[in-house]
C-alpha cells in the first residue's frame, strides 16, 4: 500500500522549493496511493488544492472537515 509520507511530499514540492510547510498546491496523481491520512494536515497546514487522480483510493482517512476538504471521483 503507498501511502502520503513527508518525503513523497518534498520530493513533488520541487516547485517550491522542496519546502512542504508552506505548500499551496501538490499534484500527486498516479502515486498508487489508498487512502489520505493526517500527515497532508500535519506537514502541509497550507494547503489548497490536492490533486489525486489516479490513484487507488476506497477511503478518506482520519481528516478534519474544517480543516481538509477533499472532492474525488473513483472509477
Amino acid at each position: 500500500m503507498a501511502r502520503i509520507t513527508r518525503a513523497l511530499l518534498q520530493k513533488r514540492s520541487e516547485h517550491n522549493e522542496n519546502i512542504v510547510r508552506t505548500l499551496r498546491e501538490v499534484s500527486l496523481h498516479q502515486q498508487k496511493l489508498e487512502s489520505i491520512d493526517a500527515c497532508l494536515q500535519r506537514d502541509c497546514r497550507e494547503l489548497r488544492i490536492l490533486l489525486l487522480h489516479d490513484n487507488q483510493i476506497r477511503k478518506l482517512g482520519e481528516c478534519e472537515r474544517e480543516t481538509f476538504f477533499c472532492g474525488c471521483v473513483c472509477v
